[in-house]
């Protein structure tokens, strides 16, 4: 670690006990952080945040230098981060990324996600939540053409899906893996291990694949889900259920021996608008643990997978799996293959890679011409 400072802000508790879903980012990026430089964290509730910044802005009129500011938004609108979810601090975050702006100090902050922006948010959301939760939304859109110098998004394809502020320049910053020595790997590409990590609800359809994994029997499959959802799901996969097909719920370092002996993993979700922009944690997941994918076409993932070489992109389709599959179960040396173009570019794809480029990026913002606020 550099004696370098830099400061990490989100409008939020960070989940440091097993995070799961939109907690694992923030902790991974503080850590990655961490290696690098002197991190002044800037988190929590909005009362513990106020104390934070002002311990911060303390710091910079006293002189210290901080190279950058990186923030992550939080799935909820900014405002209304607070347990009770009622706008009580608008402007405490803002004005904060405002303070430091004009003392020079460049501004980063990844937009996290634009679910509100699809059908799909209104489950479990009744209309008038929706609606002020949208205008929240949109208030953030507005603050951030207002005092953040760079936006980072999950996806270049995002921006297209979002009415950003069109001043602001955005580049993609997709999740990343912890990276590290691979260790205890069954790396045997025969039989064919299939892994699947992640959810299945509605806008995670897999019933072609688990059609084609049920007409493969000679391949193994286990699908990791949270329990709730699969109670929901299981129904309407229930003709495809098999011997070869093995269901679990774990989470986080309960997954690793699952990791450790697939030899392939999957992403072949149904394609839907989502997911022509959404950069799923999974694949970086599976990236980190050197293991090549089955993706759908029609997604991001898919072309992350085509462009890269690492692994295979078909149509979401029960024939075209199961084509794929027997041809993999015949010819294993085409997952050893798959596996050593995964290994040529993990660690391009760690979390460490990320900060490098972030800090790239925000060293690039030209914050001479900004007026210093008066001391």
């Amino acid at each position: 670690m550099s004696t370098a400072r830099v400061i990490y802000h989100v409008p939020y508790p960070l989940q440091f006990t097993n995070p799961t879903g939109g907690g694992v980012r923030p902790v991974k990026m503080l850590r990655a952080l961490q290696e690098r430089y002197d991190v002044a964290v800037v988190a929590g509730t909005a009362a513990e945040r106020r104390v934070a910044i002002g311990e911060v802005m303390s710091s910079i009129r006293a002189g210290e230098f901080f190279e950058f500011c990186y923030s992550e938004s939080s799935t909820m609108p900014t405002a209304l981060t607070e347990t009770h979810h009622l706008p009580t601090h608008p402007l405490l975050d803002f004005s904060f990324f405002g303070q430091l702006r004009s003392h020079h100090v460049p501004v980063g902050l990844f937009y996290r996600d634009i679910h509100w922006r699809f059908p799909m948010y209104k489950e479990g959301t009744s209309l008038p939540k929706r609606i002020g939760a949208k205008a929240a939304y949109h208030y953030d859109l507005w603050q951030y053409g207002r005092c953040v110098d760079h936006l980072f998004l999950p996806s270049v394809e995002m921006a297209a899906y979002v009415p950003l502020p069109r001043h602001v320049p955005v580049s993609a910053l997709p999740p990343g893996h912890e990276g590290g020595e691979l260790t205890g790997q069954d790396t045997s590409a025969h039989p064919i291990r299939l892994f699947y990590v992640g959810g299945t609800k509605s806008n995670y359809r897999l019933h072609e694949f688990l059609a084609a994994v049920h007409a493969t029997p000679q391949v193994e499959f286990v699908l990791c889900t949270r329990e709730s959802e699969w109670a929901d799901a299981r129904p309407g996969y229930a003709e495809w259920l098999g011997d070869n097909l093995t269901v679990v719920h774990a989470n986080g370092p309960e997954t690793a021996p699952f990791f450790e002996t697939a030899n392939v993993a999957v992403v072949a979700t149904e394609p839907q608008e989502y997911w022509n922009f959404a950069a799923p944690l999974k694949v970086y997941e599976y990236l980190g643990h050197g293991l090549p994918m089955i993706a759908s076409e029609g997604s991001l993932a898919g072309r992350f997978v085509a462009e890269h070489g690492l692994g295979w992109t078909v149509p979401y389709s029960r024939g075209a799996f199961a084509e794929l599959l027997t041809e993999l179960d015949a010819r294993p040396e085409l997952v050893d293959q798959a596996r050593a173009r995964v290994l040529a570019v993990r660690e391009e794809h760690s979390w460490a890679g990320r900060v490098t480029e972030v800090a790239r990026v925000l060293g690039e913002v030209d914050v001479r011409a900004r007026p210093r606020t008066p001391q």
